[in-house]
């Protein structure tokens, strides 16, 4: 297997945009730690073409980056990547970080019993905040910070080698950083309405399969 990334990061709503915006800081500190990047960004994030990357490369780590439900990540246009069922098995001997609501219920189960390593995910859905002044630069955007920082964790901790379960468990230590620092400060009050949804995605982030599985 090699040390490397395969990214999905469509594009093609606000939420997804985000996102792919986002996943440019774990594409540094990849690059930073001598990890290969495998990027399908906007349209390439398919179902074909994740397919045939996915078999030929083999990543070690699988970031995961769309909308979801309990059994299924979507890509680019909504369509399906990955399905509880049907093509779970291409995740095998991986480490998956789905940023996506509700995969981790079903679809992250599903996929440790059919080999993978470890699924960090979401059992119920991923909520984010945005500011729609900023919604044209994603990464000057301090209310989506507020939770997109804390989720970058889970990556940036694989990334530096650590283990499944530390990685998910700073990243939820990220998130209760987060919610302090808005408790305690003189905040917008668009950000204090953050405050129950940054718990609410800390308190549904999951880590399952080997809590020892690294890179």
């Amino acid at each position: 297997m090699n040390k490397s990334l395969l990214l999905t990061r469509p594009n093609h709503d606000p939420l997804t945009n985000y996102l792919y915006y986002w996943c440019e800081k774990v594409i540094q500190q990849a690059r930073k730690s001598r990890v290969k990047v495998i990027d399908l960004d906007k349209k390439r994030a398919n179902r074909k073409e994740f397919t045939s990357v996915i078999r030929k490369t083999n990543p070690s780590l699988v970031s995961l980056n769309g909308h979801g439900d309990d059994k299924t990540v979507t890509g680019f246009n909504n369509k399906v990547l990955i399905k509880a069922g049907v093509n779970e098995q291409l995740l095998a001997e991986k480490i998956v970080y789905a940023l996506a609501c509700r995969s981790a219920k079903a679809l992250g189960p599903s996929s440790i019993k059919n080999g993978t390593k470890a699924y960090i995910g979401y059992d119920d859905d991923f909520v984010l905040m945005y500011d729609e002044n900023k919604i044209t630069r994603p990464l000057e955007d301090k209310t989506a910070e507020l939770f997109l920082e804390p989720s970058n964790i889970v990556l940036i901790s694989l990334l530096k080698g650590n283990d499944a379960k530390t990685s998910h468990l700073r990243s939820k230590e990220g998130f209760k950083r987060k919610y302090r620092a808005l408790m305690t400060t003189e905040s917008p009050q668009v950000d204090k309405e953050a405050l129950p949804w940054l718990w609410w995605d800390m308190n549904h982030q999951v880590c399952l399969g080997d809590q020892n599985a690294q890179i």
